[in-house]
């Protein structure tokens, strides 16, 4: 029999197409069922006949049902038939049914599928499908690997990429937090150049070049190879709020695939933020404190923050399970004897947190010995209105700023004693604080004493005024009522420096002829000192008061030896500069430390009095090196100069050239001094003393550098 269906222009159209794809084409006789089987030539646009028949379903059925494999073989015979394939025919569709093939002993996969022709012929095709099949295997096989990964990290990751290295193609997995509803979807393109446009859009904008960067092909698969995983922080734009995430990726093992999981750790992150504050503040805190305790009163366990050298050198742990056990065991370890019962006893829990619940902060100032050495401390404990859960106890070095209190006060017990020594002669002595207003009065007449030896008065203004009216001779108020005016008084002493108003006074029932003396020292700006002298019996000669008030701020303020000031004086002026910064005023100024070298050595040699005399000869060197500055005497041997003006301009010159001369006295002999330097820098300086111990450093590092050269 010759083939029905060779010369049929459309059907051979048709196979021709078909045998692109399939490996053999069967055209059938719908009528009759004769049928021609083509193969495809070298060439795709010729077929060949290889084979024709009669009964297409007979034999092409009972041929391939010798070839299927035996486990496919019933559903085979069940399904490819006649009457199914005409069904599909008349639907619309096309049958199409996969099957194995027995190949050389292993199975190989096949589909047969039909396709309606206009001429009522049916082309059949039967396609080596095993390629596709093994593919789609391992892509189920990927997907169900890629969802036990997805199910492994469900408690962690709200998002999972599972990415192929060498094509970029990737799935995503949302919502596996719960793996039951996980959203398994393919991504679009590249995973790179999807990040490209991805990270942009939902990336914080400081963000965004770090995470473009790290999720570059090549830097993250460097970094993989070298440290095995990744984790990047940065922040996403949820609802348009930047909010903390991390992702984490690993390369499979043995696979060219990249996991990538992304999680929320925005709380965590905004608690570890708040901590690192915490420790910025504390830290920034412990240039002003010795240490820092941040205890947990609900557990009592404590963490040190800063500590001291002090702290540092008796062994004060950095943490603790119990704060109040171990600081009574300190106390009593460390603390002076008059001071360490009542400090172990406010210290006590109950008593401590007390205090805390009605004040919210408490002070308490004591004393520490270490090695022998007297320190005076303060520690101010606070409860954070924000954290009922802690306390913050903070412990200074007040030891300085004490001693200095300590001393002005016994200091200003001296001036005291020298004013009532003057009172004697002079009939009162008033000490005005131009500022408050406030004064103390020294006086040893009965007549002038008003509130009573060194006694002291809120406004010295107000209560002359009033004084005046009752007790100055009628003819002289008027004048004595202007010239006493805080206004006019201090315009006169700032134009001369000085005034003298002579007046009458009545005394024992008669105007008696008095003078009234006012200068503003200039060591003490925000002072004015006014004297009165009763001149009656001196038949009205009028005396040199200025003198006298000279002799007695000197004798206060100067270095008996020197004739330079002394370090009453200089702590006078360093609290009025503290002043003038904490008012942030900002005066410029530089602070000079100068030590006088070998002097010890004198004194053991030649004896005190050379001692003297060289203490002075050094005082001269700085004198006339610092022309234009204030020089305090403040220990034996040492002195400050505090630079203002041209000197405070010329620092850097009147430095060099103090090198200058010590080189030289150095080379005959000559009496020598270390110096320092230090600028008040008001980004940093609080107080004069922060730049009087840089300036003490740097004369140290002097001094050393000094005696290096000596030994040569």
């Amino acid at each position: 029999m010759k083939p029905h269906h060779s010369g049929n222009k459309n059907s051979l159209g048709l196979s021709r197409l078909a045998l692109n794809d399939y490996e053999s084409i069967y055209v059938i006789d719908a009528a009759d069922d004769s049928y021609v089987e083509y193969n495809g030539a070298k060439s795709d646009s010729q077929l060949v006949v290889h084979g024709y028949g009669d009964n297409f379903f007979l034999d092409i059925a009972a041929g391939l049902r010798e070839q299927v494999w035996e486990e496919d073989r019933s559903y085979f015979i069940r399904t490819f038939n006649k009457a199914a394939i005409m069904d599909s025919q008349r639907q619309g569709k096309n049958f199409s049914m996969r099957f194995r093939l027995d190949v050389g002993g292993s199975p190989m996969h096949y589909v047969l599928k039909t396709i309606r022709s206009s001429d009522h012929s049916i082309i059949l095709g039967i396609m080596n499908i095993e390629t596709q099949v093994q593919r789609e295997l391992a892509s189920e096989s990927e997907r169900i690997a890629y969802m036990e990964i997805a199910e492994s990290l469900a408690s962690l990751f709200e998002v999972i990429y599972h990415v192929d290295i060498a094509t970029g193609y990737f799935t995503i997995c949302k919502g596996v937090m719960d793996a039951s509803k996980s959203i398994l979807t393919q991504g679009s393109g590249d995973f790179f150049e999807w990040c490209k446009s991805y990270v942009p859009e939902h990336v914080h904008p400081d963000d965004c070049d770090l995470v473009l960067r790290e999720l570059n092909r090549e830097k993250l698969l460097a970094t993989l190879q070298s440290s095995g995983t990744i984790s990047l922080t940065y922040r996403r734009m949820i609802d348009s709020k930047p909010r903390y995430v991390r992702l984490f990726a690993f390369r499979q093992r043995d696979t060219g695939r990249l996991v990538l999981g992304v999680r929320n750790v925005d709380m965590q992150m905004r608690r570890e933020n708040a901590g690192e504050t915490y420790s910025q503040i504390a830290a920034a805190l412990a240039s002003r404190y010795e240490v820092i305790y941040y205890v947990n009163v609900e557990t009592n366990a404590y963490r040190v923050y800063s500590s001291g050298t002090h702290f540092a050198h008796i062994g004060t742990a950095t943490q603790g399970d119990d704060f109040f056990l171990a600081i009574e065991m300190n106390i009593r370890k460390t603390l002076h004897p008059d001071d360490c019962e009542r400090m172990v006893q406010e210290m006590k829990k109950p008593r401590l947190m007390r205090h805390l619940g009605q004040s919210r902060s408490l002070t308490l100032n004591f004393r520490q010995v270490v090695d022998g050495a007297e320190r005076y401390l303060s520690a101010i404990i606070v409860r954070p209105v924000q954290d009922i859960c802690h306390i913050v106890v903070a412990v200074a070095d007040v030891d300085t700023q004490t001693r200095r209190e300590q001393s002005m006060l016994t200091e200003n017990e001296t001036f005291g004693e020298i004013a009532k020594a003057l009172a004697q002669r002079y009939e009162a002595i008033y000490h005005v604080n131009i500022q408050t207003n406030e004064y103390t009065e020294y006086t040893a007449s009965e007549e002038f004493a008003k509130l009573g030896v060194g006694r002291k008065g809120q406004d010295f203004f107000l209560e002359s005024q009033q004084n005046m009216k009752r007790d100055i001779y009628p003819e002289d108020y008027p004048m004595m009522a202007q010239a006493m005016k805080k206004e006019r008084l201090l315009e006169t002493i700032r134009e001369t420096g000085k005034t003298f108003l002579n007046y009458r006074l009545m005394l024992d029932g008669r105007p008696q002829y008095v003078t009234l003396f006012a200068v503003r020292p200039k060591e003490d700006s925000s002072h004015i000192i006014v004297a009165v002298a009763n001149v009656d019996d001196a038949h009205r000669n009028s005396f040199d008061y200025e003198a006298v008030v000279d002799s007695a701020r000197d004798m206060a303020n100067r270095d008996a030896l020197t004739g330079v000031k002394n370090k009453r004086a200089y702590v006078q002026t360093e609290m009025e500069i503290d002043e003038q910064i904490t008012e942030q005023k900002n005066p410029a100024f530089a602070v000079v430390i100068c030590d006088v070298n070998g002097l010890k050595e004198i004194n053991d040699s030649k004896g005190h009095k050379a001692g003297d005399t060289f203490i002075q000869n050094a005082c001269h060197i700085i004198c006339d090196t610092f022309k234009h500055s204030p020089v305090f005497r403040i220990g034996g041997d040492e002195f400050t100069v505090i630079l203002r003006g041209t000197d405070y301009e010329h620092r850097q010159q009147l430095m060099q050239k103090l090198t200058i001369i010590m080189l030289e006295h150095m080379q005959s002999g000559k009496v020598t001094l270390a110096s320092g330097l230090s600028v008040f820098d008001k980004s940093q300086d609080m107080r004069v003393q922060d730049v009087f111990e840089r300036a003490d450093s740097a004369m140290y590092e002097n001094k050393k550098r000094f005696k290096k050269q000596m030994r040569r």
